[in-house]
């Protein structure tokens, strides 16, 4: 099989995983699947760098 088949076919495939890592980890599901489509699975990689999405970053304490 040609090279180019073969990344456009895990293209593809990453972009359901995308999806749902998205959906479970509280961020934009229909971003991130349009970055899977772009980048691949880059997007499952970056993914699972960032984590889950905070309302707050960790290191901003609240004023009293």
């Amino acid at each position: 099989m040609p090279v180019w088949l073969i990344l456009q076919l895990v293209t593809i495939a990453s972009m359901p995983a995308a999806y749902d890592m998205a959906r479970e980890r509280g961020r934009s599901p229909k971003a991130w699947l349009w970055a899977a489509f772009f980048v691949g699975p880059l997007a499952l990689l970056a993914l699972l760098m960032l984590g889950r999405h905070e309302a707050r970053a960790p290191w901003v304490q609240r004023w009293r």
